[in-house]
């Protein structure tokens, strides 16, 4: 909990990074150990999601999988440090998000999460190499976002024709008939399409 107590005393939540570099460099030489007790105890912290952001992805290379489990809920207040962060990983982040989409099956609030907190930000190349993985979420059809989302980044990043964008989305419409939120909610994210049907 030592590490914790002088993110508190050291980090303002209320400054960007870039305003605090000087307190921030105090963390350059942080141990394995201390990145471990970040990972395990400091996701309702703001103070980390300011050091995960400073720290980067390539300090923090061997815990990224233990990171991605802060989008588990993006109201942890480290959360949106660790999305930052994450996202500028990249391609190398792109195994742990496709372990977790084939293999966490009973989360799709965290598959949306890091759908709206990590690949919504990627370039079409990267999303190109999880086109599969998204497919298979649209085709969940779940209640809690994470199908919808994945067709309305097909559809926006232009991975997906006009026509399988709409096949797509008549394939949730169905799953979703007789919910009017997920209909709305589908209607909303999806609307070029929806005017179609």
């Amino acid at each position: 909990m030592k590490l914790y107590q002088k993110l508190k005393n050291r980090i303002d939540w209320n400054e960007p990074v870039e305003l605090q570099l000087e307190r921030l460099a105090e963390f350059d030489n942080i141990t394995n150990e201390e990145i471990e007790e970040l990972a395990q105890t400091c996701h309702k912290s703001t103070e980390a999601g300011i050091l995960l952001e400073y720290l980067g992805h390539e300090r923090l290379m061997p815990y990224l999988h233990l990171f991605l489990e802060f989008l588990q809920d993006m109201n942890w207040p480290a959360a949106g440090g660790a999305s930052k962060m994450l996202t500028k990983a990249g391609k190398v982040i792109i195994p742990e998000i496709r372990r977790v989409f084939q293999e966490v099956n009973n989360d799709q609030i965290w598959h949306y999460w890091i759908l709206l907190g990590i690949v919504q930000y990627f370039e079409k190349e990267l999303i190109l190499e999880i086109k599969a993985d998204l497919i298979e979420l649209i085709l969940r059809a779940d209640k809690d976002g994470a199908s919808i989302q994945a067709l309305r980044i097909l559809k926006e990043k232009q991975i997906l024709s006009s026509e399988e964008v709409e096949n797509r989305y008549c394939y949730l419409l169905d799953k979703y008939s007789g919910d009017l939120y997920w209909t709305n909610d589908l209607n909303e994210e999806i609307k070029p399409v929806a005017n179609k049907t």
